[in-house]
């Protein structure tokens, strides 16, 4: 239960980066169609038939199908090049990132672990200096 509501939280972390997104632009629809495929496909095939809790399920789907939007948000995004892919970049390294913990936890592999920390961290400074050139 506490993993899902973790979930739930980094969830709320996604609506914020999506509202951002949507702000400054729009959701590029394509791509965004693109990504939410391959990621509906990892999830049906790798990670649906190892959940056995419907919380935990429920709560995974909800937060790939946020994830997905927001990266497609971002990448619709109508700021200076130097921000739109900054964000962009920080956005795909979370996704990156929790692929790689989705991995983990659900199917044990551990080959990418020592990547989770460091594309969470480059996330998290791509989206920062992305801000901190849209303000300034």
């Amino acid at each position: 239960m506490m993993f899902s509501a973790g979930i739930g939280l980094y969830l709320l972390a996604h609506v914020g980066y999506l509202w951002f997104a949507l702000v400054n632009g729009r959701l590029h629809k394509i791509f965004t169609i693109i990504v939410l495929t391959g990621f509906l496909l990892f999830f049906f095939l790798k990670l649906f038939p190892v959940i056995d809790d419907t919380i935990l399920l429920i709560a995974t789907l909800l937060y790939l199908l946020i994830s997905c939007f927001s990266i497609g948000a971002a990448y619709g995004i109508k700021l200076p090049p130097l921000v739109k892919w900054s964000y962009f970049a920080g956005v795909s390294f979370i996704l990156f990132s929790d692929t790689i913990i989705a991995l983990f936890e659900y199917t044990s592999y551990v080959g990418m672990n020592f990547l989770i920390l460091p594309t969470y961290y480059a996330a998290h400074i791509s989206i920062t200096f992305a801000l901190m050139r849209r303000t300034g």
